[in-house]
C-alpha cells in the first residue's frame, strides 16, 4: 500500500491521511480587504509577539541552492518549522524539474546563454530555447498553491502557530535589491559566485504564536508571492485556514 505521509507520521491513521489528502483542495474564502488588514497586522513593526525571519536562495538554474545567512536574519522558535518546510519543498521543486543540469554560462539573464549539459554534450540553441527554469517561469498562482499545499501537508509541524505571513520573492540577481539609483547590490567580490547562481528565491515569515489560554485548532496563513520578472508591481496573495 503507497503511504501519503513520511516517517514522522508513522502513528497517523489512515482516515486521517484521507483528511490530509482532501485539506489540500482550495477555496478562495477570503476577501482583498480581510487580506490587505492581515497583511498590515503581521507586519506591524510595534507588534512585539511577532517573530521575524528573513533567508535567500541562491540557485543555478538546476538543482543547486546555496543559502548566505549574512543575506538573512536568524530563526526563532516560531519561525524554524516553517523555514524547514519551505527549504523542503524549494529542494522538492528543484530536485523533480526534468531539466536538471542546466548551467547558466552568463551573469545575465539571457536564456539564450544557457548551457544545458546532457549525455551527448551541450544541446543546440532550439533546445535552449524550450528549456522552462525551475520556479522563476513557473506559474506564479499555480507556484503558489504548490507552496500552501506543501504546508497543509506537513501542517502537524505548525502546531503551537496561530498567525503566519509568508512572503516570497524570485527573480534573477540583477533585480535583487535595488538601491535608490537603481543599482544592484552586488558588489565585485561577489560577482564569480553570482556567475555560478544567478537566480534568487527570497523567503520572509512572520509568524505569532497561540497564547497559553487558545486552543484554537487553526493557523491563519497568508502567502505573498512576487516574481521581479512577471509581477513586481502586482505580488500574487493567498489567504488559507489551515485546520490542525
Amino acid at each position: 500500500m503507497k503511504h501519503y505521509y513520511d516517517s514522522e507520521d508513522d502513528e497517523e491513521t489512515l482516515a486521517t491521511a484521507i483528511d490530509d489528502l482532501s485539506s489540500l483542495i482550495l477555496y478562495p474564502s477570503h476577501s482583498s480587504a480581510d487580506i490587505e488588514l492581515f497583511q498590515e497586522q503581521m507586519q506591524d513593526p510595534t507588534n512585539l509577539r511577532i517573530s521575524q525571519c528573513q533567508n535567500t536562495y541562491f540557485m543555478d538554474g538546476g538543482v543547486r541552492f546555496i543559502s548566505l545567512p549574512t543575506l538573512g536574519t536568524s530563526n526563532t522558535k516560531a519561525t524554524t518549522p516553517i523555514s524547514r518546510i519551505f527549504e523542503e519543498w524549494l529542494a522538492n521543486k528543484l530536485y523533480s524539474h526534468p531539466n536538471k543540469t542546466v548551467n547558466l554560462c552568463n551573469s545575465q539573464y539571457d536564456t539564450t546563454m544557457m548551457a544545458i549539459d546532457d549525455s551527448a554534450g551541450i544541446m543546440d540553441d532550439d533546445s535552449n530555447n524550450n528549456y522552462h527554469l525551475p520556479i522563476l517561469e513557473d506559474n506564479i498562482e499555480l507556484l503558489s498553491e504548490d507552496i500552501i499545499n506543501k504546508f497543509k501537508s506537513r501542517k502537524r509541524l505548525l502546531k503551537g502557530l496561530s498567525n503566519i505571513l509568508i512572503k516570497v520573492r524570485t527573480g534573477h540577481v540583477y533585480s535583487y535589491h535595488q538601491l535608490e539609483n537603481g543599482q544592484p547590490i552586488i558588489t565585485e567580490d561577489m560577482e564569480d559566485f553570482f556567475q555560478q547562481f544567478p537566480l534568487f528565491v527570497e523567503i520572509l515569515i512572520y509568524a505569532t504564536q497561540q497564547q497559553p489560554n487558545n486552543h484554537d485548532s487553526e493557523i491563519n496563513l497568508l502567502l505573498v508571492a512576487e516574481n521581479t520578472t512577471l509581477n513586481s508591481n502586482e505580488p500574487y496573495k493567498i489567504m488559507e485556514n489551515i485546520q490542525l
